[in-house]
């Protein structure tokens, strides 16, 4: 795998990437997924006739047909969200960015031509290597397998490739995908965060005018068959637990900032106490009592964590009233309403992770399987969310002064 494809300082190049996201013109991104999808279907406009004169081995020529089956299908824009709960906006333009990221470094994947190209550019591992797809196939077989939830030994099947190529390609996309910039991650905004605002009054301004709301999202993961408690053999085979991450989501429905999956039934109050700086070093200015009041960002959690407030000393806490709605004063019911309301940003934010089956099901997978899964979801979420929200136009970046 490439060195450079964990680090994210080749985003922003070429124009496809923006260096920040907090301030993106999402306009520049969908004339880079519009461009892509254009090349895609110039490339497509073959026939398999046309193909079948640059090869000899009829195997061969099979599997490109195979490829050049999924090329038409990948263009097709009710088949493309059915198999990766994308539009082709955000499609092309993540195609683009892994060519891109490819063509930045030098050590990266060598990308097959695709099933236009004749027979020296099938295997695309470069000098007889292990096979790359082309950068489309590679993320859309990635997506699949999240938005479907389908284990990747169905990948094959689907996909006409083996098993081994199946796993090396996913790897790699899901590799870039987490660890750069080219999705709006829970993790790209909150270095973005960090970085603008030192104090953390980013966080504040982040919240588009609004309120961080705050909650927990259980995501139940299958523990390997055959490992019961204390090592022991488990004859019922395979089990699943429970892990749990923070999310928090600003008043535009942005996820600003994820903390760890943990796997436990550890208390919420707990979780804050000790996990919050992993949600970032802006987030960690929550439990900072000397943020200025003018820096302090309004948050709002569920009816949970009583005691939330001596945690989050530098913010400033607002939970539901407990108890029947007819024993509340008229303005705990009011704020109540107006919580709820505020708090419908996260609840949206879930639903639309758990969309992806591999997230809304049981999770097969190791805990860091899980964390880079949740990266990306959240990533597609924000993209998704701001190209809605912008409608073609930017946003002015967040401004972290008093």
């Amino acid at each position: 795998m490439g060195r450079a494809l964990g680090d994210p300082a080749w985003a922003g190049r070429g124009g496809i990437a923006p260096a920040a996201w907090l301030a993106a013109d999402t306009g520049l991104i969908k004339e880079a997924g519009g461009a892509r999808r254009e090349r895609g279907a110039a490339a497509a406009a073959g026939t398999v006739e046309a193909l079948a004169a640059k090869w000899s081995d009829q195997d061969e020529l099979m599997k490109v047909v195979d490829r050049f089956a999924l090329d038409e299908m990948i263009l097709k824009d009710e088949w493309l969200h059915g198999a990766t709960g994308l539009g082709p906006t955000e499609f092309f333009y993540l195609v683009a960015c892994l060519e891109a990221a490819a063509g930045a470094d030098p050590d990266g994947p060598l990308f097959s031509a695709g099933a236009g190209a004749g027979p020296a550019h099938c295997s695309g591992g470069g000098g007889g290597g292990p096979r790359i797809l082309a950068a489309d196939h590679m993320l859309c077989m990635t997506l699949f397998r999240m938005w479907t939830g389908c284990a990747i030994e169905a990948l094959p099947a689907v996909f006409k490739v083996d098993l081994a190529t199946a796993l090396r390609n996913v790897a790699l996309a899901e590799d870039v995908l987490a660890s750069t910039r080219i999705l709006p991650t829970d993790r790209a905004i909150m270095r973005e965060l960090a970085g603008a605002a030192p104090r953390g009054g980013a966080l504040a301004a982040a919240a588009a005018g609004g309120a961080v709301s705050a909650d927990w999202t259980r995501v139940q993961v299958e523990l390997p068959a055959g490992r019961g408690q204390g090592g022991g053999a488990r004859p019922g085979g395979a089990a699943a637990t429970t892990y749990r991450t923070l999310v928090g989501c600003g008043a535009d429905g942005i996820i600003l900032f994820r903390g760890p999956a943990l796997a436990g039934r550890g208390s919420e109050i707990g979780y804050l106490r000790r996990h919050l700086p992993g949600a970032g070093r802006a987030a960690a200015s929550l439990a900072d009592g000397r943020t200025p009041a003018c820096e302090r960002a309004r948050v709002n959690l569920d009816g949970g964590p009583r005691g939330a407030e001596k945690i989050l000393r530098g913010a400033d806490v607002r939970m539901p009233h407990r108890g029947p709605l007819r024993h509340l004063a008229q303005d705990q019911a009011d704020l109540d309403s107006r919580l709820a309301g505020e708090r419908a940003v996260v609840e949206s934010a879930f639903a639309a992770i758990k969309s992806y089956r591999a997230l809304g099901g049981v999770f097969h997978g190791s805990a860091a399987d899980l964390e880079r899964t949740l990266t990306i979801a959240a990533g597609i979420v924000n993209l998704k969310r701001m190209l809605w929200r912008d409608k073609g136009g930017g946003r002015r970046g967040p401004d972290a002064g008093c």
